[in-house]
């Protein structure tokens, strides 16, 4: 993996740890958001149940105070119009329309289908035990199906105890219909909790309003995120990879042609323009410093070509590193001939203690010697032939390299 990472282009390599940094910001952002889009929902699922709840109540007390204002007296042919099975009635007609589910429970129930379940009692018991308290909410199961539960509580007034008051003043067909021995909804007083209006909305929905607010929201944070590593590509591209392309032609350039003519062009004063006017200076230093030492090459090769005598320079290895014309005349090899070659070719074989050693052991043994006076070598020419030579040695050292300057003439017979 890493290998990888390091054979991929700058461009590359930025383009991707930006990606991964914003993708890093686009997962957390994501979460965020899923957070606040649940509580989001939550919240608007809270106030859509508390409206019907409320509506509910409102409902029921409207139809009780219209009853009474009207004098409209109960009977088992307005059943429909009491309060109570009324309100529970358009609860069930509204659920439909917004496919939640509406009911009246109470602790005290007359019909079966008003019980409260395990849910419903524990918030009855705290709406009795806390007068304060004006609505229970919270998610939970119901038959398996997990599901947003909401009680809102409503208490009795005046109209109520008529049905549910003392039982001697009640309707003759309420009697009937619930006889009081029989029946616990009797005996209440106003301002005692008799119920609470039930709303429960399944999850499933809320999932899918969630979900489709997240889509939405995910789709716009991507066109982003991808709007951001698009402009920040190109801006990387033409902010530093491309500026950094044209430095590497630059000195491949110089490397290839050995010429430090190449400018750049200036581009402020950021990182790269300073590395680039850094480059431009360096390029002419070493134009000078090449011009320099090209002159300085000139001299000497002016005065080593021009030269009476042979001078052969070889490495600490015996490797011949200069070879003048008048060596060229001497030994009979041409200077592309002899460069490379070694000085020990140049040496006859009679030199047995030179040839014994090698090149490196006999200068080291010898160099110091052969500095300080003119010693009679037998050498070699290219067709075999030997001749004797005076040898003329000096040692130098250049960028940490040993090399010796040998001056032959021909030595009198």
């Amino acid at each position: 993996m890493m290998n990888f990472f390091r054979n991929l282009s700058l461009l590359s390599k930025m383009t991707l740890i930006v990606v991964v940094i914003l993708v890093g910001f686009f997962a957390i952002s994501s979460w965020l958001n899923f957070r606040q889009q649940q509580e989001s929902v939550m919240t608007e699922a809270v106030e859509k149940a508390r409206i019907v709840a409320f509506e509910a109540i409102r409902t029921r007390e409207y139809l009780s105070q219209q009853l009474q204002n009207g004098q409209v007296p109960l009977s088992l042919e307005r059943y429909g119009l009491i309060p109570v099975v009324a309100s529970q009635r358009i609860g069930a007609d509204v659920a439909k329309d917004v496919d939640y589910r509406i009911r009246q429970t109470s602790r005290r129930y007359r019909n079966l289908k008003n019980a409260p379940d395990a849910f419903e009692s524990q918030a009855l018991e705290q709406f009795v035990a806390d007068p304060q308290l004006d609505e229970k909410y919270a998610i939970t199961e119901l038959q398996g199906e997990k599901v947003f539960r909401y009680l809102r509580p409503f208490v009795v007034d005046q109209s109520c105890l008529q049905c549910h008051g003392d039982p001697a003043t009640a309707p003759d067909f309420i009697k009937r219909l619930y006889p009081p021995e029989q029946d616990q909804a009797y005996n209440y007083r106003v301002g005692e909790v008799i119920g609470a209006a039930s709303v429960t909305i399944p999850m499933a929905n809320l999932d899918r309003q969630l979900m489709a607010n997240l889509r939405n929201t995910l789709v716009g944070l991507g066109v982003i995120f991808l709007a951001l590593v698009a402009c920040l590509g190109l801006l990387i591209r033409f902010a530093v990879t491309a500026p950094l392309e044209h430095f590497g032609r630059a000195i491949d350039s110089v490397i290839r042609t050995g010429r430090f003519e190449k400018q750049l062009p200036d581009r402020g004063s950021d990182e790269i323009g300073r590395l680039i006017r850094g480059f431009n200076s360096m390029m002419e230093d070493l134009q000078e410093k090449t011009a320099n030492l090209e002159e300085s090459d000139r001299r000497f090769r002016a005065l080593t070509e021009t030269a009476r005598d042979s001078i052969v320079s070889f490495l600490a290895n015996g490797q011949i590193i200069l070879f003048n014309r008048q060596a060229e005349k001497l030994f009979g090899y041409s200077k592309a001939e002899v460069l490379g070659l070694s000085i020990s070719d140049l040496v006859h074989e009679k030199c047995r203690e030179f040839h014994a050693v090698g090149v490196e052991a006999y200068l080291a043994a010898e160099a110091a010697r052969l500095i300080t006076e003119t010693r009679r070598v037998a050498c070699r020419r290219r067709d075999g032939e030997m001749v004797y030579l005076e040898l003329s040695l000096s040692e130098a050292e250049s960028d940490g390299h040993r090399f010796y300057t040998a001056i032959l003439r021909e030595a009198a017979s």
